[in-house]
């Protein structure tokens, strides 16, 4: 069991997928698509329960040929849409505020999607805090 902590319970924290090694990350490259639509993150479980404060992508290879979007899904039900711009340079960050609880157990799962011809490659990340459970037993 658990032990809540303050100063562990007020940190937003930052899950990176698909950040390269040269950025810090650590994976070889980032997520390419080439027209397709693809599971990105097929399930990412953190140790709940957190609550998700944003999403956002960070271009590592310009994006062309129309935009990209990101659907995250907690569970099987989607909670937030993120759209990547065309005009994407390098290193640009596309990112939107959410406000989403996930429960101990609960997982993300992230698909990308495109009805034209959009090319490119990115990481994805999302922002949360660690949220208070009552399984949690009082720090003393």
């Amino acid at each position: 069991m658990s032990k809540y902590s303050d100063p562990r319970f007020g940190v937003i924290e930052r899950q990176w997928f698909g950040l390269t090694k040269k950025l810090g990350g650590e994976t070889a490259a980032g997520f390419t698509f080439n027209e397709t639509e693809a599971n990105v993150v097929t399930r990412w479980y953190p140790k709940g329960p957190i609550k998700l404060l944003k999403i956002g992508a960070l271009t590592l290879g310009t994006l062309g040929k129309g935009e990209e979007s990101f659907g995250y899904y907690k569970n099987t039900t989607r909670s937030a849409t993120l759209v990547c711009s065309t005009t994407s340079a390098q290193y640009t960050i596309a990112s939107k505020t959410i406000a989403v609880s996930m429960d101990a157990g609960d997982y993300l799962n992230i698909l990308a999607s495109t009805n034209v011809c959009s090319t490119g490659t990115v990481a994805l990340f999302v922002d949360y805090r660690r949220a208070y459970s009552t399984k949690w037993t009082p720090s003393s």
